[in-house]
């Protein structure tokens, strides 16, 4: 039986940098893609909750304002 190779050959050392190169650039590229769609999904969270609030504010101010030109009215027609 032959025992198995436990050196690298001078081909596969050669290949590292190569890997390094290529692979180093690629996950770094997939951090920033990543923390862009975080930044851009963060906005748009952001930008719903603000429809919101304003949805719900704006329904409050008019159901107030709705019942007080209520009451006014009724009160002026009665006096």
């Amino acid at each position: 039986m032959s025992e198995p190779r436990t050196s690298l050959g001078w081909g596969a050392l050669a290949l590292i940098p190569i890997a390094c190169c290529i692979g180093i650039p690629l996950i770094a590229a997939a951090g920033i893609s990543v923390a862009v769609a975080a930044w851009a999904g963060g906005i748009a969270v952001g930008a719903v909750v603000l429809v919101g609030v304003a949805i719900v504010l704006g329904l409050r101010l008019r159901r107030r304002h709705g019942r007080s030109s209520r009451s006014v009215s009724l009160t002026r027609s009665r006096s």
